[in-house]
């Protein structure tokens, strides 16, 4: 046999992501990119990187609060919002995560006014939500700055001024040019601050942007709760910033809004978070609520797409629905930035719009239809914080102090204060008291400053403080909540490609197909992937990689995958014309760094025989049914033990495979006369160029085509 080697390299062309299998193709996934802005180039899940917001032209301290969306497949839309020291005003940074390079831009940010019923009064940000809704109903032709719709309800959807405007399609990832709205006549008469020329009717779409967030106040009847920011689009983020003036008496323009729950006093004064509804039931009607801590604990849910009639700002309950009764909770509540209303497919809330939050001690789960007016049964279960592998493994922290969902895994992620080291958490909600699944994080005390040496790798540092954190579409956004340029800092990590949940999610990269012709066993598959990543002295390993194949169904990827044992052996595996292998990688460990793949191989004997042989059909004979080789290049020394194999040509079926020590099942005998004469065999070297072996097994049906090899292994 001959041993051969076949290797694709990341340089070979990668499908698009998202796109359709292509067996001839490395297949990438939303998470998975090949990445040509490197040297060298490879393909792997999306690499961390690092944003610093005390850093940002801003440099605006305290930043503890996230939310995003997806924009388009290569770039995320990511939110700031500051609650460090109370302050008049709040500001949000924008920041733009690209997904293909890694590389984090910022945007620019807002600052919002907010209205008060009295004097202006310090406030602290607690929770925040970007609300982002497309209105493509009807069809818009444009003349100037006047726009006309056919079928459309702006007015009556409640539409906000400032927002923006496109023409020629409903998806707004196609849209060239935005235009600014400046007013909303009616139903079907919108007008731009700038002219639009001439546009035929057609597909155009809205993108509503809002913000909702809540604030606790020194003075709580005077501006705590929830506040609702519309007319907002990314454009306003700007290196200069752009103010958001308070509300006054106009609806649904570009202004900061108060949501307040009673006519003159806020009652509900203590928010702890802000969940929005994931989807809206309507234009007129979409819900947000918040966990509430004034007396001492109920949750009380609004409107935010209500009409709103405004003193100063003010909306006195017109968008407030209800609160519920109170309840006893166990452990301390969290206060800032504490959970979210999601639709889990699992657990105590699974296919439910539920809010999920957390004190230091549990997770708890409160569905939606739980939530009632004056209701004192609004959590319908909790998880209890039982490190994988129990309280003997890892101690318990009793300092959670985060929970948010991520969809593509299906699974919550628990933080906790970071204090003394303590890590974080992967998992199902576990309802039954049972162990979470995975443990994240550390501290390796390293500083990720702007100025810090350009040998460290970016990778998620606990840095002993609490951190917060959003999920988009399996890439988990984390930042660290300190207050300074030292432990101020964002990263991501893409937790959708963990190999628990890889292939079950689609987040597994498959490599081309490999031609394996002539195969009669496999030997090793290896992959070629970095040491390190980062500078020898402060670079960090990254995580480890899972590797599996198949030798059929490959064509229409309707094959099963198996698993390589540790050591990449593959001398198990039958012989075959192709093979494919793809790669899981592990995400969830102490740096979460993932891996990157440069290359993947597999090594293979064929049905060729060893190099030191020439198969001889001279000196064989079909009738006699013996098989002979030329001793074509010497060993320089004693020959080794030798094996014969016969295969069915046909087939390719093993017939008969025995060696030169045993000669269990045929007879050999060698030659150095040019088969003049055969002898007995022997391990002398090759004598001359007329050195022949042969063999003659004992037994061979008739009437088969044979492909004989001899080889040492």
């Amino acid at each position: 046999m001959t041993l051969l080697a076949i290797e694709e390299t990341s340089e070979e062309a990668a499908i698009t992501v998202g796109g359709s299998y292509d067996q001839n193709k490395w297949n990438v996934t939303t998470l998975i990119r090949k990445r040509t802005d490197t040297t060298p180039k490879f393909i792997g899940p999306i690499a961390p990187a690092t944003a610093r917001p005390v850093e940002s032209p801003l440099a605006n301290a305290g930043n503890s609060i996230l939310d995003g969306y997806k924009w388009n497949d290569t770039e995320d839309y990511v939110f700031v919002g500051d609650s460090s020291t109370a302050a008049n005003t709040r500001k949000v940074q924008m920041y733009v995560f690209n997904k293909t390079t890694s590389v984090w831009t910022w945007n620019g940010y807002i600052t919002l006014t907010l209205p008060y019923r009295t004097a202006a009064a310090a406030v602290t940000m607690r929770g925040m939500k970007i609300v982002r809704d497309l209105y493509t109903t009807g069809t818009a032709a444009v003349s100037g700055t006047a726009v006309t719709g056919t079928s459309t309800a702006w007015l009556t959807s409640r539409l906000a001024v400032g927002t923006r405007i496109g023409f020629g399609s409903t998806d707004p990832t196609a849209i060239g040019t935005w235009y600014q709205i400046s007013a909303i006549g009616s139903d079907t008469g919108i007008t731009l601050t700038a002219s639009a020329g001439t546009i035929g009717d057609g597909a155009y779409v809205i993108e509503d942007l809002r913000l909702a967030f809540t604030v606790t106040n020194a003075t709580p009847a005077n501006g705590s709760g929830l506040f609702l920011t519309k007319g907002l689009r990314p454009e306003l983020f700007t290196g200069g910033g752009t103010t958001i003036p308070a509300a006054t008496t106009v609806d649904n323009i570009r202004a900061v809004y108060w949501l307040s729950d009673a006519a003159v006093t806020q009652i509900h004064n203590v928010p702890y978070n802000c969940c929005v509804m994931p989807t809206r039931d309507s234009w007129t009607q979409h819900y947000c609520y918040y966990l509430d801590g004034h007396s001492p604990t109920d949750i009380s849910k609004f409107n935010i797409r209500a009409a709103l009639t405004l003193t100063a700002g003010v909306d006195p309950a017109n968008a407030w629905t209800f609160a519920t009764g109170i309840m006893t909770i166990a452990g301390t509540i969290v206060a800032t930035n504490n959970g979210g209303m999601w639709m889990a497919s699992h657990g105590a809330g699974s296919g439910l719009n539920c809010m999920y939050w957390c004190t230091t001690t549990r997770v708890y789960c409160s569905k939606d239809s739980s939530i009632t007016n004056g209701g004192t049964s609004w959590f319908d279960a909790a998880m209890t914080e039982v490190p994988p592998g129990g309280v003997n493994t890892f101690a318990l922290t009793s300092a959670i102090n985060q929970v948010c969902y991520d969809s593509v895994i299906d699974r919550f992620i628990v933080s906790t204060s970071g204090a003394t080291g303590f890590r974080h958490y992967v998992t199902q909600f576990r309802g039954d008291g049972s162990q979470m699944d995975h443990i994240w994080g550390c501290n390796l005390k390293q500083i990720a400053q702007g100025s810090a040496d350009a040998g460290i790798t970016p990778f998620h540092n606990n840095l002993e403080v609490a951190l917060t954190m959003i999920s988009v579409n399996g890439m988990l956004y984390v930042l660290t909540t300190g207050t300074t340029a030292l432990n101020n800092i964002m990263h991501n990590i893409p937790v959708g490609t963990h190999w628990t949940y890889a292939a079950s999610k689609s987040q597994r990269l498959v490599c081309p197909k490999m031609s394996t012709p002539n195969c009669q066993k496999f030997q090793r598959v290896f992959v070629i992937r970095d040491r390190i990543i980062g500078g020898d002295n402060l670079g960090q390993p990254p995580e480890p990689i899972t590797i599996y194949y198949r030798t059929t169904g490959i064509s229409d990827n309707s094959g099963s995958w198996t698993q390589v044992t540790d050591g990449n052996d593959l001398t198990g595996v039958s012989g075959s014309s192709e093979i494919q292998f793809a790669i899981d990688f592990r995400i969830l460990g102490a740096q979460c760094v993932p891996a990157r793949i440069f290359s993947v191989g597999v090594v293979y004997n064929d049905f060729g025989n060893d190099s030191h042989y020439q198969s001889s059909a001279d000196k064989s004979d079909k009738t006699s049914k013996r098989f002979a080789w030329r001793f074509a290049t010497a060993f320089g020394g004693t020959v080794p033990k030798l094996y014969v194999r016969l295969y069915d040509a046909v087939s390719k079926t093993l017939l008969l495979t025995d060696d030169t020590v045993t000669a269990g099942y045929g007879a050999w005998s060698k030659s150095t006369n040019d088969g003049g004469a055969w002898g007995s065999y022997d391990t002398s070297d090759k004598a001359n160029e007329t050195t022949y072996i042969r063999y003659t097994p004992t037994t061979l049906a008739d009437n088969i085509k044979v492909i004989y090899v001899v080889s040492q292994t």
